[in-house]
Order: C-alpha cells, then sequence, then structure tokens
C-alpha cells in the first residue's frame, strides 16, 4: 500500500508548517474577509443595524465555536490515526463526527426558536432590537446543519494535510455570501431588499454552498484509490462515545469562552452609545480578521503534533513549537503594524462619521496588541489539544473564562471604564491561557495515556 499511495506523515521542516498553514490561513481569511464586508454593509443601514450586528453575530458564534470544539477533537483524533497510518479509520472518525455535529445542530436550533426573544430581552437589549435580534437568529441558526457537516469535512482535508482544497471551498462560500448580502441587504441583482434579515438569509446559503462544496471535492479526490481509504459508513458507538468525549471538554470550553464574550457584548450594549458599541463590533471583526492567521498556526500545531505523537516522536513537540510561535508572531507583528500606522484605512470601511475612526484608533491600539498575545497562546492551548488530554484544556479555559469576567464585570458594570480599557480583557484572557498551558506541556504528566 505504501508504494501506491500517498504518505500521511507530516513535514515538521519551517517549510513544511508553512505550506500546511498558509492554506488555512487564506481558508479562514477568506471568510473573516467576507464577515468585516457583512458588518460594513450593515453599517450603511446605520449605527444601530452594526452594533446589533455585534449581539447576534457573538450568538451565533457561540454556536459556532462549539463546533469548532468538535472540529479539534475530530481533528486531534484524525491526525492521531494518519500518523498511525489507520487509514480506514480516517474515515470512519470524520463519519461519526459528522452525525454529532447534526445532532447539537438540531438541538441548538430548536433552544434558539424557543428562548432567544426571552433571553434578548432579560440581556437589556430595548424592545425594537431584541425583536429584530431574535428575527434574524431564528433565520441564521439554519445554517448550523450546513457549517457542522463544512467543519468537520475541512478537519479530515487538514488530517490528510490537503489544506490546499479549504481556499477553494472558502473562496467558492465567501464569494457566495459576499454576492448574496449585497442582494439581499439592499434589493440589488434582482432580489428584494431584506435590510438586516438579508444578511442572516445570504449567511445561511453560503454555508449550505460551502457544505456541498466540500463534499464534492472529498468525492472527487477518489480517497480509496489515491490514499487507501475505505469509506465506511456503518455506526459504531464506541466510536461515537471516543468523538463525543474528546468532543465534549473543548466543545464546553469553547462554547464558555465564546458566551463569555457574548457577556462582554451584552455589558457594551448596557452601558455604552451606539457609537461604541459599533466601535466594538469593528474590534470583533479586525480580532476575527486578525486571529485566523494565529488559529490557523493552532490548527497545523494540532495536527502536527498530533500525528507525531502517533509516529512515536511526541518528544520533538517543543521544537516544533517553537519555530510556530516565532513564525506567528512575526507575520502578525507585520499586520500590526500596518494597522497601527493607517488606523482610519480599516475603520474607513464601516462607513461612519470621521468621528467614529477618531474614536475606534484607540481601541484599536488595544485590540491589535491583544492579537500578538494570542499567537503565542493559542498555539501552546493546541499542543495540549493534541495530547488528546482535553479535560485539562476545559480546566485551563475555566481559569482564563473567570479572569476574564471578573475583569470585564468590574471595570464595565462597576467602574464605568472607558471603551479601550474594557477591551483590555482580552490580554488578561490569554495570557491565563497561555501560562498553564506552558507549565503543562513542560512539567505536566501528559505522557502518560496518550494512546486512545
Amino acid at each position: 500500500m505504501a508504494a501506491t499511495v500517498t504518505s500521511l506523515k507530516v513535514d515538521t521542516s519551517i517549510k513544511g508548517i508553512i505550506l500546511l498553514t498558509l492554506p488555512i490561513s487564506m481558508a479562514k481569511l477568506i471568510p473573516e474577509l467576507n464577515y468585516l464586508f457583512n458588518a460594513a454593509f450593515l453599517g450603511h443601514l446605520g449605527s444601530k443595524e452594526l452594533a446589533l450586528a455585534g449581539i447576534t453575530g457573538v450568538y451565533y458564534l457561540i454556536f459556532s465555536a462549539i463546533g469548532y470544539g468538535l472540529n479539534n477533537a475530530l481533528l486531534s483524533i484524525m491526525s492521531r490515526r494518519a500518523g498511525e497510518d489507520s487509514r480506514n479509520e480516517i474515515f470512519s472518525s470524520l463519519w461519526h463526527g459528522v452525525i454529532i455535529g447534526l445532532i447539537l445542530a438540531v438541538i441548538f436550533s430548536v433552544i434558539t426558536w424557543s428562548a432567544v426573544l426571552p433571553v434578548m430581552r432579560w440581556s437589556g437589549i430595548e424592545p425594537e432590537g431584541a425583536r429584530m435580534a431574535t428575527s434574524f437568529l431564528n433565520i441564521r441558526i439554519v445554517g448550523l446543519f450546513f457549517l457542522y457537516s463544512l467543519q468537520m469535512q475541512n478537519a479530515f482535508l487538514i488530517s490528510i494535510q490537503k489544506t490546499r482544497f479549504l481556499i477553494i471551498i472558502a473562496i467558492i462560500q465567501s464569494g457566495a455570501n459576499l454576492f448574496l448580502d449585497y442582494g439581499m441587504i439592499f434589493g440589488n441583482l434582482g432580489f428584494p431588499a431584506m435590510g438586516f434579515n438579508g444578511a442572516a438569509y445570504a449567511s445561511v446559503i453560503s454555508e449550505a454552498i460551502g457544505m456541498l462544496t466540500v463534499l464534492t471535492i472529498i468525492i472527487l479526490m477518489r480517497i480509496n484509490k489515491n490514499y487507501g481509504i475505505k469509506p465506511d459508513f456503518s455506526i459504531y458507538f464506541n466510536k461515537l462515545k471516543l468523538v463525543f468525549t474528546q468532543g465534549f471538554p473543548l466543545m464546553s470550553q469553547l462554547a464558555i469562552s465564546t458566551a463569555a464574550w457574548w457577556v462582554f457584548f451584552i455589558l457594551v450594549s448596557r452601558n455604552y452609545s451606539y457609537e461604541d458599541q459599533a466601535i466594538s463590533q469593528t474590534m470583533r471583526n479586525l480580532f476575527g480578521l486578525g486571529g485566523v492567521f494565529s488559529w490557523a498556526f493552532g490548527s497545523s500545531a494540532n495536527t502536527i503534533i498530533s500525528n507525531l505523537i502517533g509516529q512515536g516522536r511526541q518528544e520533538e513537540m517543543f521544537s516544533i513549537i517553537r519555530k510556530m510561535v516565532t513564525i506567528s508572531v512575526v507575520g502578525m507583528s507585520i499586520l500590526v503594524l500596518m494597522l497601527n500606522l493607517f488606523p482610519g484605512t480599516f475603520l474607513g470601511v464601516f462607513g461612519q462619521k470621521q468621528g467614529f475612526i477618531e474614536s475606534g484608533t484607540s481601541t484599536l491600539r488595544i485590540v491589535s496588541t491583544a492579537m500578538i498575545i494570542l499567537c503565542v497562546g493559542v498555539i501552546w492551548l493546541n499542543a495540549v489539544i493534541a495530547t488528546g488530554k482535553t479535560h485539562v484544556v476545559f480546566w485551563i479555559e475555566v481559569a482564563g473564562i473567570a479572569a476574564y469576567l471578573a475583569y470585564v464585570g468590574i471595570v464595565i458594570e462597576i467602574m464605568k471604564l472607558s471603551i479601550e480599557v474594557a477591551w483590555m480583557s482580552e490580554w488578561i484572557y490569554w495570557i491565563v491561557l497561555f501560562l498553564p498551558s506552558f507549565v503543562y506541556l513542560k512539567y505536566g504528566n501528559w505522557r502518560l495515556g496518550l494512546k486512545y
């Protein structure tokens, strides 16, 4: 078999790391650019719509993050199987991950349709804003059915190191979203003008297109012949249990971290002006836009280290981490420098008044600093995920969230400090995530029980 099919062993050279990570970065960057354009379109409807985009966007991001947690666990499992050269188990893990994802999509959709309006009212959003947000989310949540399947299939492509296809998928999905946003929000290109809800319809349809695209690519790859992988659609309880057991701590971790971010936006909506809320929405776009590079290195760290552990080469982990942190920080520093030299170029995209740019610049400097800290923390955290000790990751996250919520509660709700000081919460969060990850990998017992 080895002579006729593609090898699944990772290349740990700097070139190999970049070739694995760059397509992941691009695949993550393109949707983030699309979210940026989405926010820019909504900004032209008004500051209220831009502010509500922050609340609704982070609400959906909670459930998207749960899927990303399942994705990370599945990526770790499939990359481990690739390192072991257990090829059929890679696809079987994917299939069981998709099943769990679809079950979760049903649960979260029912929860949203039943409870989102009371939650919006409870959070202190004014009645008309709560009604608009609820109408939007009742449509938007349907996208989970397509998003979860898309995320799991992308993890499959990363685990077999075919990340270049992620760029094709992202371009098609984001191109569709941009086209539909322009048509459905404003009533262009023959579509009716749907305003705020038009963005929800556009996003759901584009996620369905993305899912169909990745499915088509996997079929056309002929994985049976080219990779020695025989698709097996049987359902095994022990595999469902493994995927869920590995994924639950990561799903919980990312759910509570994103929920904490949602709490941040709720506190902002209760204590700041619409302009400050709009600034926070742009910072969310910036953090997502800049973070794609860092999160791509996180996915690569998970993939490479899991693959090495599958080969029994786990002692090479720390040299890999050093390489990845160096590359990531250098790349992010270039972006941060450009943002701080030309802040008006970024902030001007959102179609607000000149005062918005002046007010947003100081917050941009705070967030851009957090992006550097993120570079380091996300790689070390994903290295812990790669060891399979996802319960440890969960407790690291609990510590980070506790520190984060304590900070934003005091700074925003009690002391009523400026929006710039409020966004320093990202510094606190990522430092707290980095430190225990570093200590655990250096001095913890992660080497015990590596097989699963």
